[in-house]
């Protein structure tokens, strides 16, 4: 990992833009013809282009070719113009990857909201556009609880959308790379290749496992601002957070009902997200002392963690490998202490490691050794 940790987590700038002629298709965006390369949208586009470039071309090629872009756009960074003019008439626009996954939700979409709240003489409509046709429930409630002000001014819209002229919000993520002018010293280790301007196809995984969008910062602020003052003696300090298997994705952790046994003791209690309301999933995480469960979407939830807090990811090596970078955002902000332990894979593969990638995410498996570890780690704290 020596080669993917910056010295210090950073804030990553977000704020609103004014563009013309916005394209939103297959969850990227396009501004006058040509494709914005940050964001989410522009950390998807990299990624597509990389590995449509590695299957062609091979690795070598894939990333000469990403060097070439990065140092290309070095030589033509510009700053961009300040728009002067009125913005009340504008929508502001966000494209939506996946309404129906809360991590994305939060990440890509409910944060901006936080930014749009901030935002003076704007009267616009907020305008997702995502592929979802209908938008799930505990969307509508997280929006009404925090962003009560905003409700009525959402609408969906389905993809692929344009726009004449519009509000988005710029990311200032990826773009970082090719202003070597405003770089922050010693932010990068000499000893990695994107110290000399070297990209490699992770580009954006990088980044997003070395810093945040302010946004995330924002929203975290905005939901605390909704619960000040509020008491949630009523919920555990000390947690243990399950889900409720949706249709064709159940991967609850293998022998489950043994961790809470052992768990039990030591003060927890089972908790799902989905049981409570956004207040009180906001609330539990700034009071909690600790939280324990496997790989999913709730890790989200730790960007609402007081600093006081103690969390434990279970998942594998795949999850370990694959997806370190999906939650450290917002561990980064809330600065609770994180500990990603590395489980076993479900008893059908023994002792062997099945195949990475083409088969999605596999469930955890906990030996009876490996919850004793468990349990010894969390009576060290």
């Amino acid at each position: 990992m020596r080669d993917r940790w910056f010295t210090s987590p950073v804030e990553t700038a977000v704020g609103p833009a004014v563009v013309e002629n916005l394209a939103v298709r297959d969850s990227h965006l396009s501004v006058n013809g040509k494709w914005l390369t940050t964001g989410p949208a522009g950390a998807r586009l990299l990624g597509a282009v990389g590995r449509a470039a590695k299957r062609a071309r091979g690795k070598p090629a894939a990333v000469e070719e990403l060097n070439a872009f990065f140092s290309e756009a070095s030589k033509n960074t510009q700053d961009l113009p300040l728009w002067d003019a009125d913005i009340s008439g504008l929508d502001f626009v966000i494209e939506a990857r996946n309404l129906k996954n809360y991590f994305h939700f939060v990440r890509e979409t409910f944060a901006i909201l936080s930014l749009i709240a901030e935002l003076k003489n704007f009267t616009g409509r907020i305008v997702i556009v995502a592929k979802d046709r209908d938008v799930p429930a505990f969307v509508q409630a997280h929006i009404a609880a925090i962003f009560p002000e905003l409700e009525d001014r959402i609408v969906v819209e389905q993809a692929a959308a344009r726009f004449k002229r519009a509000l988005i919000a710029y990311y200032s993520d990826t773009s970082y790379v090719h202003d070597r002018g405003n770089w922050i010293d010693g932010l990068i280790p000499a000893h990695q290749d994107l110290s000399d301007g070297q990209v490699g196809t992770n580009l954006a995984r990088i980044i997003y496992l070395n810093s945040f969008q302010r946004s995330l910062r924002t929203l975290r602020e905005a939901a605390f601002k909704r619960i000040e003052g509020m008491s949630f003696d009523y919920l555990p300090k000390r947690f243990w957070v399950s889900r409720r298997a949706g249709q064709g994705n159940d991967r609850t952790i293998e022998n489950e009902g043994q961790i809470l046994r052992q768990l039990a003791p030591l003060g927890f209690r089972q908790i799902l997200f989905e049981d409570l309301s956004p207040l009180e999933q906001v609330g539990i995480m700034r009071d909690a002392d600790m939280m324990v469960s496997y790989h999913g979407a709730g890790f989200t939830n730790m960007l609402y963690a007081g600093s006081q807090a103690r969390i434990i990811e279970l998942g594998t090596l795949q999850t370990a490998r694959q997806r370190l970078d999906d939650f450290a955002a917002f561990v980064h902000v809330s600065r609770a202490d994180y500990t990603v332990a590395v489980a076993d894979f479900p008893e059908e593969f023994g002792t062997s490691i099945p195949p990475m990638r083409g088969h999605g995410i596999y469930s955890v498996r906990m030996s009876e050794a490996a919850i004793a570890n468990l349990v010894g780690l969390i009576q060290s704290f």
